[in-house]
C-alpha cells in the first residue's frame, strides 16, 4: 500500500467569484484546517499552488483523514500525488509502483499530461505518448484505453518537479461553509432534512439543528437516534451544534385545543415559530426543513403557504421537487441512510388524525392563532433544551442545558 505525504485539492466554484474569490478561499483554507486538526495530529503545510490547495505533511496521510477532507463542501476532488524530482528517467518506476497498488494485474490505462511548466522540453502529448509506451513495455498485461480507462495516470509538470497520480477521492463541490449565512435546520429522523442539509452545506451554509423532542411521548432512542444524524451532517461543515428542545407538553396542549383534522398543521406552526424564535437568539439568517411538495399533509401547497405567512424568517427547502426515491438515493451518497431506517416513536403520528385537513381554511388558521399565544411555552421550552457540541470529526464534546 502506497502511503502519501502530499494531498491535491481541487476547488468547485471558487473560480467564478471574482473579486471576492479571496475569502472563499480564506474560509475553505480554515474549514480544512480545522479537519487536519481533528484527524491528522502531525506536521504539515497548507499553500496554494498552480490554481490549487496542497497539502504536505511529514508523515502520512491515513485513509480516514483524506475521507475526512474531501468531505469539505467547496472542494471537487482530493488526490494523493508524489512528488518527483524534474528528472524524466525518474518518471517511469513511481508511476509503474502506482499500478502495481491496483486491483489485479490486467486493466485498462490512460496517461494524461499537464505541463504547467511551459518551458519544459517535452510536451504535454509528448510526455503521455511515450510513457504509455513505456508502460506497456513494463506491464504487457495492461492496455490502452483512451476514453473510459479503468485507471488515469496524472503527470503534471511544475518548475522544480512532476506530480504523478492514479487516483482520486470526489468531494461535495459547490462552496466552503461559512461563506453564505448561518441556517436553523429543522431535524428529524427520516431520509429528507438530513439530505436537505448536506445540500445547503453545499451552498456555503452553516447551520444549527434543532429536534423537537417530544417527551414523554416518544423514547430516549429517537433522541439518540438524532444526535448520531448531527454526527454525520457534522462532518460537512466545521462541527455543530444541535438543541434537543422538549416539546412534548407544547403538542399536548396544541391537541386539547384545535380541531383534530388541524393539528398536524398546527404541530407545524409552532415548530416552525420556536424555530424562529431561536433564529432570533443565534442571529441566523433563515429555516431549513426537508419538505417535498406534498408528500405528507402537513406539506400540501396551501399548508407550505400558511406556515410561510407566520414565520418572520424564509424557509428554505431544498427538496421541495424531489421525490423520495430520489432523497434516498442521495441519502446513501450522504451516509444518513443507515441511520434514517432505523425505526422510531414520533408523537406527530400518535396525535395525527385519521383525515389531516390539506386544505386549512384560513379564517379558522387565524382565529385558532389569535386565541392561542404560544410564545411564552415555545421559550420556556428553549430554556429547557439540551445543546449539543458535535466537532468536525463527528464527535461528541459537550452537553449543557441552553440557559
Amino acid at each position: 500500500m502506497i502511503e502519501y505525504t502530499t494531498l491535491a485539492l481541487l476547488v468547485d466554484e471558487l473560480w467564478l467569484k471574482g473579486k471576492n474569490r479571496g475569502s472563499y478561499f480564506r474560509a475553505l483554507k480554515e474549514n480544512i484546517e480545522l479537519t487536519l486538526k481533528a484527524w491528522h495530529k502531525k506536521k504539515y503545510r497548507l499553500v496554494i499552488e498552480a490554481q490549487r490547495f496542497l497539502i504536505r505533511s511529514e508523515t502520512p496521510f491515513s485513509d480516514e483523514t483524506m475521507k475526512a477532507i474531501a468531505r469539505m463542501p467547496g472542494l471537487q476532488e482530493l488526490i494523493p500525488v508524489r512528488e518527483i524530482p524534474l528528472d524524466y528517467d525518474r518518471l517511469l518506476e513511481p508511476i509503474l509502483e502506482e499500478l502495481d497498488s491496483h486491483d489485479g494485474e490486467e486493466f485498462t490505462f490512460k496517461v494524461e499530461t499537464l505541463r504547467s511548466f511551459k518551458k519544459y522540453p517535452k510536451n504535454s502529448m509528448e510526455i503521455s505518448r511515450h510513457m504509455g509506451h513505456l508502460i506497456l513495455q513494463a506491464r504487457p498485461k495492461l492496455k490502452v484505453n483512451v476514453r473510459n480507462p479503468q485507471v488515469q495516470v496524472n503527470i503534471r509538470v511544475l518548475p522544480e518537479h512532476f506530480y504523478i497520480s492514479t487516483r482520486s477521492i470526489k468531494s461535495p463541490g459547490g462552496l466552503p461553509v461559512g461563506t453564505n449565512g448561518h441556517l436553523i435546520t429543522m431535524l428529524s429522523g427520516g431520509f429528507d432534512s438530513p439530505v436537505a442539509s448536506y445540500l445547503m452545506s453545499k451552498r456555503g451554509c452553516t447551520q444549527t439543528f434543532v429536534f423537537f423532542y417530544a417527551y414523554p411521548f416518544v423514547g430516549e432512542e429517537v433522541k439518540d437516534k438524532i444526535i448520531e444524524l448531527a454526527k454525520v451532517l457534522a462532518t460537512y461543515q466545521s462541527g455543530c451544534k444541535l438543541w434537543i428542545v422538549p416539546f412534548g407538553k407544547v403538542q399536548k396542549k396544541i391537541a386539547k385545543t384545535c380541531r383534530e383534522t388541524y393539528r398536524t398543521i398546527f404541530f407545524r406552526k409552532y415548530m416552525v415559530d420556536c424555530s424562529n424564535l431561536l433564529c432570533e437568539r443565534l442571529e441566523a439568517d433563515a429555516l431549513l426543513t426537508g419538505d417535498s411538495l406534498g408528500q405528507v399533509s402537513s406539506q400540501t401547497i396551501g399548508n407550505i403557504s400558511l406556515v410561510d405567512q407566520t414565520s418572520r424568517y424564509p424557509i428554505l427547502r431544498p427538496l421541495i421537487g424531489f421525490n423520495k426515491k430520489e432523497t434516498i438515493a442521495l441519502s446513501q451518497k450522504v451516509g444518513t441512510h443507515d441511520i434514517s431506517v432505523i425505526p422510531h416513536d414520533d408523537a406527530c403520528s400518535m396525535f395525527a388524525p385519521k383525515f389531516p385537513v390539506i386544505r386549512p381554511k384560513n379564517d379558522y388558521w387565524h382565529e385558532y392563532i389569535e386565541e392561542n399565544d404560544f410564545t411564552e411555552d415555545l421559550n420556556a421550552a428553549l430554556d429547557q433544551a439540551e445543546v449539543f457540541r458535535i466537532g468536525v470529526n463527528g464527535m461528541l464534546t459537550s452537553c449543557e442545558i441552553s440557559e
